[in-house]
């Protein structure tokens, strides 16, 4: 047109692609490594250290760049919102605005989104250097949670602490109109198969209305188009109702659809298939832990899975079962190995009712499997018992006290193996036991139960009670005592005396095991690992002047000698055969890499 003027090309566009995008790093924009940093799209909070001092740089450093002109910002905000993850936090009506103003171009570039619309763990805001906010696995209770994190967790919504025990109340209504206003613009306007969206809501799931309020978080999410990826979490603690609504939506919100299964009258296909086949179909179920061994002591009183150490503490040749433990660790190894913390947080479904692709956690077979019918209990029982080895110990006996050890009388009026074999397994799934090791506490001489106690007896009621339940030739048995891992001798010797009662202790343990391997159903393999007892009399005192190496092997040759002492008096004369044709015992268990760190 007559008298218009076209506006210069800017010199920064002028510049070589690459070298814009070089400048743009160096701003802040976007990491040189390529992993994202993390944007709270409400800003820096002046009351805490805010995301970005983890080694990212502050958005003021590059707001002025996205405010120079319209082809720069254009080119700046489709590299910042495609590289980088941005997180939202509600804390009261109009926090989700930020939202609501970011610009059409900017939301169709968006890939990563986190939405806290209510947290009680693991996704509060702000974090001090070096802190993790991981609080639900890292801090067992509460009150040491609060220690670091003071402030900073919200009640879950419909909770006591935070709206009482009536229906949803306005605040929370608010709370949901202003999420579906957001959602409704997300889906205007982001790319279909490209965002990630992680959505955190935290609902106390015992209140009547907590369905409810449940299925209304969920909703807008319907109104988006596919998403790449769906991170959902409704509930703090584990619920087996709301994982399976966080489940469905983050299926759904990605395109996974389940298929529809006719009702049938008749047998299912599955019961119809030859016994062998079915079991091998089960054995690739959570039926089978990853590392094949489950742990169970009398404390939590349910089973567990024994892992490989987690994170980067995998032991060698175990690497693949870590990817099936510790997700929430491996966010914050990339905390330590990047600088940065994870965005999408803690979304475990073994801690939390949530769902996400990213956790890929071993948990404990829901009940499903055993409640179709009567043979497939009986089928998911023998694949569940007959393919993992199960360590029960008794560890954790005195709890109350620093180091977990008292002065005092054994408390209990039975062993944690004794408990484990005749009231938490089925009687009849005991013949489907193939590997059992029971752990018994460390033998103090004040704690210690004696011959007379009635731990002791009831042991041997249940040795004679278990030789008639199990499959002897086919059934293992490792008998372990824990020992003090310690660097430093006790001050004085103890006396030669002392070793005796320790040994004797052990014998009150051995004795009864003897019926086990006699006849045609003995046990086809037993294994002992004891500490020795006369290991700080004065003869071992004596070892110490001989240096650490010729001590430490001095003590490895007693202890073979009590193994085999031991190992004879159970087995007899099938002893020699033990490790016959080069037999080896199996390799010790991974809950002892673990145990001693966490127990003793």
């Amino acid at each position: 047109m007559p008298g218009s003027t076209k506006q210069p090309t800017p010199p920064l566009l002028r510049l070589p692609q690459l070298v814009r995008y070089h400048i743009y790093r160096f701003v802040g924009l976007a990491s040189w490594d390529g992993y994202p940093y993390i944007f709270d799209l409400h800003g820096a909070d002046s009351r805490c250290r805010a995301f970005w001092t983890f080694s990212q740089p502050s958005p003021h450093g590059f707001h002025g760049l996205l405010l120079s002109c319209q082809d720069i910002y254009a080119e700046a905000a489709t590299l910042l919102y495609s590289t980088n993850q941005f997180v939202l936090y509600y804390t009261n009506p109009g926090s989700l605005k930020p939202l609501l103003a970011m610009t059409p171009p900017s939301l169709s570039s968006l890939t990563a989104l986190k939405i806290v619309l209510n947290q009680s763990s693991c996704h509060h805001r702000c974090r001090k250097l070096g802190e993790t906010q991981d609080c639900c696995i890292r801090f067992s209770s509460d009150r040491r949670c609060d220690e670091p994190h003071h402030g900073r967790h919200q009640p879950s919504l419909l909770s006591p602490g935070n709206q009482g025990n009536d229906a949803p109340s306005a605040a929370i209504q608010a709370l949901l109109d202003e999420w579906k206003a957001s959602a409704r613009h997300l889906s205007a306007h982001i790319t279909s198969g490209r965002l990630e969206l992680s959505l955190v809501c935290d609902i106390d799931p015992q209140h009547r209305t907590a369905t409810d309020l449940a299925k209304s978080v969920l909703e807008p999410l319907q109104l988006l188009p596919l998403l790449r990826g769906s991170h959902i979490r409704l509930c703090r603690t584990a619920n087996p109702r709301f994982l399976q609504f966080a489940r469905d939506a983050a299926q759904q919100t990605c395109g996974i659809t389940t298929p529809y299964l006719k009702p049938t009258s008749s047998k299912t296909a599955l019961l119809t298939l030859p016994r062998e086949l079915r079991l091998r179909i089960l054995e690739y179920t959570d039926l089978v832990t990853p590392s094949k061994e489950v742990w169970w002591d009398r404390k939590i009183r349910r089973y567990a899975w024994v892992d490989a150490g987690g994170g980067t503490n995998c032991l060698d040749g175990v690497w693949s079962r870590c990817e099936f433990s510790e997700c929430w660790y491996r966010s914050v190894t990339y905390i330590r190995t990047r600088g940065r913390p994870d965005g999408i947080g803690c979304f475990c479904r073994r801690q939390h009712a949530a769902f996400s692709t990213r956790c890929t956690c071993w948990a404990p077979p829901g009940p499903s499997l055993f409640l179709v019918c009567r043979v497939w209990c009986r089928d998911a029982q023998f694949v569940f018992f007959s393919a993992n080895r199960f360590v029960v110990h008794d560890l954790r006996i005195y709890p109350a006290m620093p180091g977990g050890y008292i002065d005092g009388d054994y408390p209990y009026k039975h062993f944690a193996a004794s408990e484990f074999l005749r009231a938490i397994v089925p009687t009849h799934c005991i013949t489907y036991i193939r590997f059992l090791e029971i752990v018994f506490p460390l033998y103090l001489p004040s704690t210690w139960p004696r011959t007379d106690h009635p731990a002791m007896q009831n042991w041997r009621e249940t040795v004679g009670w278990l030789r008639d339940k199990i499959n002897g030739p086919a059934f293992s048995l490792r008998l372990i005592v824990a020992e003090t891992i310690s660097e430093h001798p006790p001050e004085a010797p103890i006396e030669e005396g002392e070793g005796d009662r320790i040994y004797t202790a052990y014998i009150d343990l051995l004795q009864p095991l003897r019926q086990l391997a006699e006849g045609h159903n003995g046990i086809a393999r037993f294994y002992a690992n004891l500490p020795y007892p006369w290991e700080w009399t004065l003869e071992g005192f004596r070892h110490l002047d001989m240096g650490w190496r010729p001590r430490w092997r001095w003590l490895m040759d007693k202890k073979r000698e009590l193994k085999e002492s031991a190992e004879r008096q159970v087995m007899g004369d099938r002893y020699d055969s033990l490790y016959a044709d080069g037999i080896e015992e199996p390799e010790p268990s991974l809950w002892q890499h673990v145990a001693y760190d966490h127990v003793m």
